[in-house]
């Protein structure tokens, strides 16, 4: 992985790497929709679609307390992945982690994103 990673250092550094678009309201729905249906039974398939999405889409805040709502036995991990393509940071705690019952779930995403992106929430 660290060989990807020195990949996307370098694309950014050329001036490569393009801004990913926002993913737009229609295909979302269908995300929504796809992400019911049998072939994403499981949270491991959930987890890989949005991952994909979010590979090549900024998402924001309404639409990744969607997803995270969605998958609730992942839906930590979920709100880990979304927050490296979310558009609108500045809402992220107040949408998306405090929509999270428990403090434990909370530490655990705070954790997970200080970890993976180096960036503390509050």
């Amino acid at each position: 992985m660290s060989f990807l990673a020195g990949s996307d250092d370098a694309k950014k550094e050329s001036g490569e790497e393009k801004e990913k678009p926002s993913f737009d309201s229609n295909n979302f729905k269908d995300l929504i929709n796809s992400l019911g249906m049998a072939a994403y039974r499981k949270d491991k398939d959930k987890l890989r679609r949005i991952t994909a999405v979010c590979s090549a889409h900024l998402l924001n805040c309404d639409q990744i307390l969607q997803l995270v709502k969605l998958t609730k036995g992942c839906n930590c991990d979920v709100a880990v992945i979304c927050y490296g393509s979310v558009s609108d940071k500045e809402n992220f705690s107040k949408t998306v982690l405090s929509a999270f019952k428990w403090d434990e779930e909370k530490e655990e995403v705070k954790t997970k994103i200080k970890t993976k992106y180096g960036e503390s929430l509050e």
